[in-house]
This record gives C-alpha cells, structure tokens and sequence, in this order.
C-alpha cells in the first residue's frame, strides 16, 4: 500500500442554533398522543438514542396540531433564508417523534445526520437539560420551549434523576432530493 497524499484537519462550517418559546396552547393534547404511541407496537422504547420512552418516527410527521406550531417556526426560518443560503425548497419534514422521559433515563450523545436541520419542542417544565458541547450551550425544559439547530451538533441529556416525567416532541427536516420530486 503506497499512501500518495493523507489529510487531517478542521474547517470552519455554516451552521444555525435558534433557541425559543412557542405558546404551546394544549401541552396536554400532545402528551396524550405520546402516552399512546409508546403502548403501541412500534414504539421504539429504549432501542435508539433515547434510553426512555419513544413513539414511531412518523407519530407527529402528520398531525395538524404539530404543524401549527411547526409553521410557526417555519415562518421564521424564512426570513433567515438569506442568512442560511437555503430556501424552503431545498428541505422536507422527515421524522416527527415523541419521547418521554422519567426516572434514571437519559438520551446518548448523538447528532441527528443526514438530516439537514433538527430540533425540539418540550410540552413541560423539568430539570432534565439539554447539552450541546461544541456551542457549550444548555438548554433547560420549558413549556413551549424550542431549540432548531444544524443536525450534525452532538447533543445528550444526563439521566433523570426525578420522578416526574420530561415530554418533548423531536424533529428531522432532510434535504430534499430527487427521490421526493412529483412524478410527471
């Protein structure tokens, strides 16, 4: 083996960080969705990430009451569409997820590529924070609290060491591609 030429560095990358409050107008409406998806059977409990309770990918991906609030945080995105040299064309909602944390769990260090953009809106207050490292940013559950970041920033939580439980709703936008144009 003959190595012609080997690289390793760091660049500097574009990325966004939006943290917010929604009015989130019936938390208890999505807690209740949560509650169900995670009785069902394909419910991914304790199997990705998430060492707690996690609804199917698609358990908001489709439901009007996340999209309010989700337009509202699209609305915004679309002013910053000069500033993120994007346009709501380039991306899709891919995944829409609910999860439900109570004692002694926890979500991994994780990223959420090849997802363009993710974020999380939290229907509760609670202690449990949220960590991004590389922004050395802390994120603390509020009801209608939001945070919309690039996809590839580490982030995890410390295990729950309450016995109230932590309701947010996660989610993915991916590029869009090909594969999601209309055929004609």
């Amino acid at each position: 083996m003959e190595i012609q030429k080997e690289i390793i560095s760091k660049i500097e990358r574009d990325y966004f960080f939006i943290e917010g409050q929604l009015d989130v107008k019936n938390p208890q409406y999505f807690i209740n969705k949560i509650e169900e998806g995670i009785k069902k059977d394909d419910n991914l409990n304790h199997q990705t990430n998430v060492r707690g309770h996690h609804t199917a990918w698609n358990c908001f991906s489709f439901d009007k009451e996340f999209h309010i609030l989700l337009f509202k945080l699209l609305n915004y995105i679309d002013t910053l569409e000069n500033s993120l040299t994007i346009t709501k064309q380039h991306f899709r909602l891919s995944e829409a997820w609910g999860v439900r944390e109570g004692f002694g769990e926890y979500s991994q260090k994780h990223h959420h590529l090849p997802a363009f953009f993710s974020g999380t809106i939290y229907l509760n207050d609670h202690p449990q924070k949220l960590f991004f490292p590389e922004l050395n940013r802390t994120i603390t559950p509020t009801c209608g609290k939001f945070v919309l970041f690039s996809s590839f920033f580490l982030h995890y939580t410390n295990r729950n060491l309450t016995d109230k439980y932590k309701y947010a709703i996660p989610f993915n936008f991916k590029y869009r591609t090909v594969d999601d144009m209309p055929v004609k």
